[in-house]
């Protein structure tokens, strides 16, 4: 007799994501079908109201569209041609929802809910079998790759791991530009003196160093969303530039002020 595999609690960021859009499309399919009622006595404007609710769940479950698109492989340029918009308004409009995703975990649920992708899909077989009795009982759960190719668990855990601990190292240092930049900002609104400012602007340089380093190391851990990895670390090396530059400047202004006291 041949043991089945353990089915891993979090699934491979691809099945979390499907999972996620299948969740949301639930979600729209009975707020729509509450719609159904005619309600004479309805306040003015609540048919609009709960029309304009509806919508919101319609662009929130186009953003998971796009995170499971980008998680499958499809590229920026496939997006916006299925969109009828250009590469660039495309990934102006979705890539903050991409990054957003890879950047809380790339899983459907927060660790600490208790809940499984897995056992969600298999739930959602029953709603679709439920309305489709035609249909194959496990329409949902059947398609992930989870079912399909269990013997790919282990690798996908390794990754997972690799890339959490990038994205770990990556935080902090996020927090701390935020923090020098805020710094930066005082100091530049309250005429501090050159040499203070050029102080802060070579911290962030050197952190976002560091930025651009780690979501190079992510396109290897994360090659499903390398473009975004790519474009934030030439982001972050612009930056680098930039920060330098202008701390020059300063650094030579102050060197003037204190020739000329």
């Amino acid at each position: 007799m041949t043991d089945t595999p353990e089915m891993p609690h979090v699934l491979s960021p691809r099945d979390e994501a499907r999972v996620r859009f299948a969740l949301k499309a639930e979600r729209l399919s009975e707020e729509a079908l509450d719609l159904l009622p005619v309600a004479p006595a309805a306040p003015r404007g609540e048919r609009l109201r709960r029309a304009l609710e509806l919508k919101d769940l319609v662009d929130t479950l186009v953003e998971r569209a796009v995170v499971a698109e980008r998680e499958e492989g499809t590229t920026w340029a496939q997006l916006a041609d299925a969109a009828g918009i250009s590469k660039q308004a495309a990934h102006e409009r979705w890539a903050p929802a991409v990054n957003a995703w890879a950047t809380n975990g790339r899983a459907a649920f927060p660790p600490a809910s208790g809940r499984s992708a897995l056992e969600a899909a298999r739930r959602l077989d029953q709603v679709h079998a439920d309305r489709h009795p035609d249909h194959r009982a496990d329409a949902v759960s059947s398609g992930l790759d989870a079912v399909r190719f269990p013997g790919a668990v282990a690798a996908e855990a390794a990754r997972r791991e690799r890339a959490a601990g990038l994205h770990a190292r990556l935080a902090p240092l996020n927090d701390q530009l935020s923090t020098a930049y805020a710094e930066w900002s005082l100091l530049n609104d309250g005429g501090a003196r050159p040499k203070a400012r050029a102080a802060v602007l070579i911290r962030l340089a050197a952190l976002n160093e560091e930025v651009a380093a780690l979501h190079e190391e992510l396109t290897g851990a994360e090659p499903e969303l390398a473009d975004e990895h790519r474009s934030s670390a030439e982001q972050a090396r612009s930056n680098v530039a930039s920060n330098r530059e202008y701390a020059e400047l300063l650094a030579a202004k102050a060197e003037t002020e204190g020739v000329t006291k």
